[in-house]
């Protein structure tokens, strides 16, 4: 709110009432606020054709399927879309982190999921 007074900043997550999150997701659909910060209950589910810019915080922290499935909420009008991964310095995150990150970071083209899912084995390994 701080760099961007005049932004109409809303928040959601996984510990509000049903109702409470139903509404203020619908709020934000409806154009009533401009940015919503929230948890990772956006992973799936919500479909919010308008929002065209997501931000990860800590990125290296989430697996290759969340960050495929984070990346898939925007871009979904005729907008060109924006998915920013923040990490820490390359130093503080692991090897494999730093391979999940360069996976997603590869596949930017529709239907890469399939090709994300045998990186994610091959980082991961079967089982």
């Amino acid at each position: 709110r701080e760099l961007v007074p005049e932004a109409r900043v809303v928040v959601a997550h996984g510990q509000m009432p049903e109702d409470l999150l139903e509404t203020t997701v619908q709020r934000f659909w409806n154009r009533e606020h401009d940015i919503l910060v929230c948890t990772t209950i956006v992973e799936t589910g919500l479909d919010i054709s308008n929002a065209n810019t997501l931000i990860v915080e800590r990125a290296d922290t989430f697996g290759l399927s969340q960050l495929h499935q984070l990346r898939g909420r925007v871009g979904r009008s005729h907008h060109r879309a924006y998915a920013y991964l923040i990490t820490p310095d390359r130093r503080a995150i692991t090897p494999d982190a730093e391979k999940r990150l360069e996976a997603i970071a590869s596949m930017d083209e529709l239907g890469a999921g399939f090709t994300l899912a045998t990186h994610d084995l091959e980082i991961r390994g079967a089982g």
